[in-house]
C-alpha cells in the first residue's frame, strides 16, 4: 500500500473515531427519532438504499442511502447520523469481500466523519436562526438541513475524490469534475426528499412508520439516474474510441497514434492547469485529430514516398473533413476547432485556414505540438527508424515560433516520460484483416516514386501530413544550401 494511501486511511479514521466520541457523548439521541426503534429503521432504509452502488468512471461509487442518512440526522442528531452513517451504508461490494477491509474502513470513516460534521453544524445553525425567528420552524429546519447536507457533501466528496487521486494518480480536479459534475445536482437534490421523509415518519398514529419506506420508489428511479449517467459517458468514450482506432486502423505505422496524442495532451493541458472541461475537450479532440483521413484515399494516405502537390493538396483537407464530420455531434461541437486547426502554423503557414498566433485555439496549439512529438517517435512509412526523446525535442525546440507555440514546447518537454514513451505493442496488437494479401493498389502503394517526379520541399515539423501548406508562397523559405529532410516531413 502506497504511503500516501495509508496516511489517507489513518487520518481519516482518527478523525471518524474523534467525530463519533463527541457525538455519543455531547449529544444524545433527540426524541424526534423515536428511540432506538426508528434509529434501526432509518439504518434498515440506508442500508436498501446501499444495495445497487454506481461507481462512476474515475472511481468514486455513488448510492442513494445519504436519503436516510439525512433524515436521521435531521430527527435524531450528531449521534443517529454515526450510527446511520457507519452501518447503514454497509453495501453488496463489502459483504461480498470485494472491497479490501481498509477501504471498507476508510469509506465508512468518511462517511462517518462528513455525517457528523453535518450534524454539528446543523445543530449550531438552527436553534441560533429559531432565537430570531421562532415562528419560522418548518423554513429554518428545512435550510438548517441543506447546509448541514452541504457540509457532509463537501468533505465526503473531498475526501473520496482524495482516495481516488492518491490510489490512480489521477489529479483531483480531473476526478471531482469526470465523476460528480454530472451527478452532482441530483445528490444535492437528496437532501429536499430526505426533509420530506423525515416529516412522513413524524405523522401520527404510526402512519409514518409505513408510508415513509414509500419513499422507496424515487430513491430507486434516482439511483437508476445514475446508472443511466455511467452508461451514456461509457457509451460516448466507447464510440469516440472506436472512431479513432478504425482511423489508425487503416495504416499498420499510425497504430495507437491517436490515443498517444490524445495522451500528451491531455496531460499537458492539466500542467498548464486550464480548466478540467477543457482539458477533456482536448483529449477527446486529440483522438479525433485525425477522423478526417477517412475521406483520404489509401494510395494517397499509405503512400511511402513523397506526395505530388495534388496528392499533397487533396492530403490537406483532411483537417477540415473532420470538423465535418464532427460538427453535427451536439456533444462533440466544442471538439471540431481544434480538429479543423491542429495542422495551423503559430507564423501562419499551415493550413486549411492560415490562422497565425492566438487566432489559432489554445487547444490545437497544444494538440500540434503532441502530434509533432508522437510523428517522430514512431515508425512511418518513410522513416521506418523512429527519433529518440532528445531527437525530436530538438525539432520541436528549433521550430518554436515557427510552427509551434513557444511557450507551450516547453510544456511537453517537461512531461514525464511515462506519459511520452509509447506504450509496447503486444503480440494479439495486429489487425489481421488489414494484413491479408496485397492488390494492386496495394503494390502501387509500396511502388517508389515515379522517375522525375518532384519530391515536396521540406521545412519545419508535421505530424500527419506534409510541411509544405497549401499556399506554398506563405512558408518562410530558407536558404537551399540548408535545407533538409526533417524528422516528420512526411505523411504519418
Amino acid at each position: 500500500m502506497p504511503t500516501s494511501v495509508r496516511r489517507l486511511i489513518l487520518a481519516t479514521t482518527a478523525a471518524a473515531v474523534v467525530s463519533i466520541a463527541a457525538a455519543a457523548s455531547l449529544f444524545p439521541l433527540h426524541p424526534e427519532i423515536a428511540g432506538v426503534g426508528g434509529l434501526a429503521f432509518w439504518t434498515a432504509l440506508a442500508l436498501v438504499g446501499s444495495v445497487m452502488p454506481v461507481r462512476l468512471p474515475r472511481g468514486t461509487v455513488v448510492s442513494v442511502s445519504a436519503a436516510p442518512l439525512f433524515a436521521a440526522l435531521f430527527l435524531g442528531g450528531p449521534l443517529a447520523a454515526a450510527v446511520v452513517a457507519v452501518i447503514g451504508t454497509t453495501d453488496t461490494r463489502e459483504i461480498r469481500g470485494e472491497v479490501p477491509w481498509y477501504g471498507t474502513l476508510f469509506n465508512h470513516s468518511a462517511l462517518a466523519t462528513a455525517a457528523v460534521l453535518g450534524a454539528l453544524v446543523y445543530e449550531a445553525v438552527t436553534p441560533w436562526i429559531l432565537t430570531t425567528a421562532p415562528s419560522w420552524l418548518g423554513v429554518v429546519s428545512f435550510l438548517g438541513l441543506l447546509v448541514a447536507s452541504a457540509v457532509f457533501y463537501l468533505v465526503n466528496w473531498t475526501l473520496a475524490v482524495a482516495a481516488v487521486s492518491v490510489r490512480t494518480g489521477t489529479p483531483m480536479r480531473t476526478v471531482w469534475v469526470q465523476d460528480l459534475r454530472g451527478v452532482a445536482v441530483s445528490l444535492i437534490g437528496l437532501a429536499p426528499l430526505a426533509w420530506l421523509m423525515a416529516q412522513i415518519f413524524q405523522l401520527p398514529n404510526g402512519v409514518g412508520w409505513w408510508a415513509t419506506p414509500l419513499f422507496v420508489v424515487p430513491l430507486f428511479t434516482t439511483r437508476i439516474a445514475y446508472h443511466r449517467y455511467v452508461e451514456t459517458r461509457e457509451m460516448f468514450e466507447q464510440t469516440i474510441l472506436a472512431l479513432a482506432t478504425a482511423v489508425d486502423a487503416r495504416d499498420r505505422y499510425t497504430r495507437n497514434h491517436s490515443g498517444r496524442v490524445s495522451r500528451i495532451s491531455g496531460a499537458m493541458a492539466r500542467v498548464m492547469r486550464l480548466p478540467e472541461q477543457l482539458a477533456e475537450q482536448i483529449e477527446w479532440a486529440g483522438l479525433l485529430h485525425d477522423i478526417g483521413k477517412i475521406g483520404i484515399r489509401d494510395n494517397i494516405l499509405l503512400k511511402e514516398g513523397p506526395l505530388d502537390r495534388e496528392e499533397r493538396m487533396i492530403m490537406n483537407q483532411h483537417p477540415a473533413i473532420g470538423a465535418e464530420i464532427v460538427e453535427p455531434a451536439t456533444q462533440l461541437a466544442a471538439e471540431a476547432p481544434l480538429i479543423r486547426a491542429h495542422h495551423e502554423w503559430i507564423n501562419g503557414s499551415g493550413y486549411p485556414s492560415g490562422l497565425e498566433a492566438l487566432d489559432i485555439p489554445l487547444g490545437a496549439r497544444i494538440m500540434t505540438i503532441a502530434d509533432a512529438y508522437e510523428a517522430m517517435t514512431a515508425s512511418r512509412p518513410y522513416r521506418k527508424q523512429p527519433l529518440t526523446h532528445e531527437q525530436a525535442v530538438g525539432e520541436l525546440e528549433k521550430y518554436a515560433g515557427i510552427q509551434f507555440d513557444a511557450d507551450i514546447v516547453p510544456v511537453l518537454v517537461g512531461l514525464d516520460r511515462s506519459i511520452l514513451d509509447p506504450v509496447p505493442p503486444r503480440d494479439d496488437d495486429d489487425f489481421p484483416v488489414m494484413q491479408q494479401g496485397q492488390d494492386e493498389a496495394d503494390r502501387r502503394r509500396q511502388q517508389a516514386p515515379e522517375a522525375g517526379q518532384n519530391p515536396r520541399p521540406a521545412y519545419g515539423l508535421t505530424t500527419n501530413t506534409s510541411a509544405e501548406p497549401l499556399r506554398a508562397d506563405r512558408a518562410p523559405q530558407p536558404p537551399r544550401s540548408t535545407r533538409r529532410r526533417l524528422a516528420s516531413d512526411d505523411v504519418s
